[in-house]
């Protein structure tokens, strides 16, 4: 759920849609999400029904982001789909993160894609072709669309890099 374009490198991989695709947006946050996270740098997370906020020494903060037609929020599986829109260009574009539940409930890791892992990006380009590369002053976007059977391969291929680990200390604010 965390906005984490505070985590980007000067690259990154952004979708034409949220993902997964044909995956209904949830309109609120579900319970089981709902709680006080720290994260391993002690920087702290709020989450509730209908927003979340997050201070971090190292990224800043995020205060009440609700979601929305820019910040989507799907559930597929066991795993949680959090989207958040960037305009690149004067288009809309996606940036993906994967949000895998630990123990129960005791706390949660976030994914996110990692350009700079060569690696993985190959193998995301041999999963779903890339349509384009997009250059917006120093930033580099490589854009994907991938169908719902490739995005299946992408999250079993663990293209996902873990960035963060969110530990739950308390259910509510």
């Amino acid at each position: 759920m965390v906005i984490l374009i505070i985590f980007t490198s000067c690259d990154q991989v952004i979708f034409t849609e949220p993902q997964p695709r044909k995956v209904k947006e949830l309109i609120e946050i579900p319970q089981i999400l709902h709680g006080t996270y720290l994260d391993q740098d002690g920087d702290t997370m709020y989450v509730d029904q209908g927003s979340f906020s997050y201070s971090s020494s190292e990224y800043g903060g995020l205060r009440n982001v609700f979601l929305s037609d820019s910040a989507v929020l799907k559930q597929y599986k066991d795993q949680y789909y959090y989207n958040a829109s960037v305009v690149v260009m004067e288009e809309r574009f996606w940036l993906s993160y994967i949000i895998y539940l630990r123990d129960g409930g005791s706390g949660f890791d976030l994914y996110a894609m990692d350009p700079d892992d060569i690696v993985k990006l190959a193998k995301l380009q041999e999963i779903s072709s890339k349509i384009r590369d997009i250059e917006d002053g120093e930033q580099k976007y490589y854009l994907f669309d991938p169908k719902k059977k490739d995005y299946k391969k992408i999250i079993s291929d663990t293209i996902f890099t873990k960035m963060i680990s969110f530990r739950k200390i308390g259910f509510g604010k």
